[in-house]
């Protein structure tokens, strides 16, 4: 999902602007002083607008924690004492760069976790979220389940969706599991429009952990008003993937799955030609699920490939 840099631009005249300094010395050339960069005192034409900086910094920076670079800095160009209050998350935004280079071992970096860490904690006592979310993960693949959870619920309490999407699933890898919880999390993220978090939700929904009616209902309703078309071909695409490729599949979920099809995906070709072989959702047709098997094997897809191999065999055999 594209994410609206905030504030649009769209909004850029109900934001005070930065007059430049008055030419000095009568020679016409305009001299600006480093603070008349930044912020210079407003004509009174705009001090009836809104006064941005009366904002309290503890809710800004609590609005901010989820914010990339590009969207920190249109939010520090607003006034001078937002650009203040946001220092911290943009040292932030450096650190992480740090730390995913340490990762993944990119930018002329040597792969190293620990500082990758390291870089990760320090972006994430700055407030960063995203920081919070990357640390998370290195303490989840190292078995440091505990301090993982800790970073998610950060994350997911200042409204970042991947925080919410990774607690949630967290949730239903706790021992005992907490579908109620998980539940909760995942479906904050899914109306965050979080991808990962919208299937993850669905299989919940399909293994029956969504008990509650008007939880099910409002699930249903969010998942249906934040996808798209591509996006819903998609995730019951990858809810096949995951094995309930023909667990309660209707009319409407075959056609996502032969539209998803017709547009290219090959995993989505596979789950189609079971449709048709097993007349699930679509009217039984051995030539068309020959068809979508074929085109699915010649495009890599390896059970398509087995199954197609099979039924080559089978008809040289007769």
């Amino acid at each position: 999902m594209e994410q609206k840099t905030w504030p649009d631009r769209s909004d850029g005249s109900r934001f005070t602007a930065f007059p430049l300094s008055k030419p000095s010395n009568g020679d016409g050339k305009t001299k600006l002083s480093r603070r008349s960069k930044f912020i210079s005192k407003p004509s009174s034409s705009q001090t009836d607008g809104p006064d941005f900086s009366a904002l309290p910094f503890d809710i800004l920076t609590k609005i901010a924690a989820p914010f990339n670079f590009p969207n920190l800095l249109t939010a520090s160009l607003v006034c001078k004492s937002w650009r203040d209050v946001l220092r911290p998350l943009r040292e932030a935004m450096v650190l992480l760069r740090y730390g995913k280079r340490f990762k993944h071992g990119r930018g002329g970096f040597r792969r190293n976790l620990e500082k990758a860490l390291d870089s990760f904690l320090k972006g994430a006592a700055r407030g960063s979220t995203l920081a919070m979310v990357d640390a998370g993960l290195i303490y989840w693949e190292r078995g440091q389940k505990e301090e993982a959870i800790a970073l998610y619920q950060k994350a997911a309490a200042l409204g970042d969706p991947a925080g919410q999407c990774n607690l949630g699933i967290s949730y239903l890898h706790a021992q005992p599991q907490k579908h109620k919880e998980a539940v909760k999390w995942l479906h904050e993220a899914s109306v965050g429009g979080h991808i990962r978090a919208q299937y993850q939700l669905a299989l919940c929904l399909h293994q029956g952990l969504v008990v509650d009616r008007n939880l099910q209902e409002a699930v249903w309703s969010s998942l249906l008003t934040h996808f798209n078309c591509i996006h819903s071909e998609l995730l019951f695409l990858r809810i096949g993937m995951m094995g309930f490729a023909l667990l309660l599949i209707d009319d409407t979920q075959a056609r996502w799955y032969l539209k998803a099809a017709e547009g290219g995906y090959v995993r989505a070709m596979y789950n189609t030609s079971l449709c048709y072989t097993f007349g699930e959702g679509l009217s039984h047709s051995r030539r068309q699920a020959r068809k979508w098997m074929k085109r699915a094997a010649d495009r890599g897809h390896s059970k398509a490939q087995f199954e197609h191999g099979l039924a080559l065999f089978s008809v040289k055999g007769k």
